[in-house]
């Protein structure tokens, strides 16, 4: 663990660059819909779109980790940054459905370049709480993603086409990866970096999938995550084509949505030292699953009534927010394995999740709002039953 001075310059640069790779799917959600006209997309394949990108991000981190452990953390981020940049102007300029899909899998590829390298030295540079309420910090900046990233979407379809979204993404992210190339700093020095070897490595993350406590714990944040993502990919379509209302009142309730979870993030910092991790975690579940059980009787008792699954999904998003950070925190910590391949680990199983989520949804979703509310349902109760193994066993000690 390295000590350095606390600054806020480099995190808070990395959250605006992680923004700038989030909204490449949550801003241009209020696009499916005119992109499904332009392109001759059906919905399914428009859906598809956002379950590529997933894909691509779940396919890199376990690469972008030994990378980042054998060149350091910073050019590694800086160049898949460059490729980033290049793939979103790639989804402006193209009129191809398939190199559209191709530029959308390299978007997410790239994701990880910016995960792995700039949250290992996050981790690197704190002390267990220190970090935690770093990571809730950043939480509740990034989740402006998801929350604004739609009602933005919005306006600029109000005044502009679908191809202008990805062209403001491209120079956002171009000036985040200038401010990061003076302002980040390399916490592995050149005689810490290990060579690429195959052989080391996969034994490495052998070792993270036989642990049990990372393993677990991991399930019980992915399946969180996991409804997340569910409702991002159905949202738009639930919103506007089910229920006919615009894209502008899409972006708004997504905005009401995400701003619970910033609420909840801020209470973090608080309640870690009145209630310590393990309860901290806890209670977010049990708030999560109660909108989850909420949302599944509202769907079978009201089937009609968006704003009751709505108040539903807030609920959810508020427990999620309680719990989100103290969980990343405990993963990363379950294991001793090098920190570029723990945290590479760990995106790859995010992510994986959030693509579960995702193609869970464009299957299952049939515009009703009973599909979505199954769907979600589900992933926290799975949730919930990973939280429960993780407690039967004597290994699991959340403090």
């Amino acid at each position: 663990m390295h000590q350095r001075p606390v600054t806020l310059i480099f995190p808070l640069l990395l959250v605006f660059y992680e923004i700038a790779t989030y909204l490449s799917n949550d801003m241009y959600l209020p696009a499916l819909p005119a992109m499904m006209k332009d392109l001759g997309l059906t919905a399914q394949h428009a859906q598809f779109t956002l379950t590529t990108w997933f894909i691509g991000s779940a396919s890199m981190p376990m690469l972008v980790g030994a990378l980042a452990d054998r060149w350091g953390r910073k050019p590694i981020l800086l160049a898949g940054g460059v490729i980033y940049i290049l793939s979103t102007v790639i989804c402006a300029m193209t009129t191809s459905v398939s190199v559209l899909l191709f530029a959308r899998f390299i978007q997410g590829g790239m994701v990880p370049f910016m995960m792995v390298p700039g949250y290992a030295v996050i981790h690197e540079s704190y002390e267990q709480k220190d970090a935690v309420r770093l990571l809730a910090l950043m939480g509740s900046i990034s989740v402006l993603a998801p929350a604004l990233g739609p009602l933005l979407g919005s306006i600029v379809l109000y005044f502009l086409n679908w191809e202008w979204i990805f062209w403001l993404i491209a120079l956002w992210a171009l000036v985040a990866i200038l401010l990061l190339s003076k302002w980040m700093p390399e916490t592995l020095p050149a005689e810490k970096r290990e060579p690429i070897h195959l052989s080391l490595l996969f034994k490495k993350y052998g070792q993270l999938c036989t642990n049990k406590r990372f393993m677990l714990l991991m399930c019980v944040l992915g399946f969180i995550f996991a409804g997340f993502i569910a409702w991002i990919t159905a949202g738009p379509l639930l919103i506007i084509d089910s229920f006919h209302y615009s894209a502008v009142t899409f972006g708004l309730i997504q905005a009401g949505v995400f701003a619970v979870y910033i609420f909840a993030n801020r209470w973090v910092k608080h309640l870690l030292e009145k209630i310590g991790m393990g309860s901290l975690i806890l209670a977010g579940l049990f708030v999560t699953l109660s909108g989850g059980v909420f949302m599944l009787l509202f769907a079978l008792i009201f089937p009609f009534s968006l704003y009751a699954f709505i108040m539903s999904m807030m609920i959810y998003s508020f427990g999620s927010g309680l719990c989100f950070a103290p969980l990343n925190r405990l993963v990363i910590e379950a294991s001793e394995v090098t920190m570029g391949v723990r945290v590479s680990f760990f995106t790859v199983m995010l992510t994986s999740f959030a693509a579960l989520g995702s193609g869970m949804a464009s299957l299952f979703f049939d515009g009703s709002l009973l599909s979505l509310a199954l769907l979600i349902s589900t992933v926290i109760v799975l949730a919930g039953f990973f939280r429960w193994l993780t407690r039967s066993k004597t290994a699991m000690s959340m403090t």
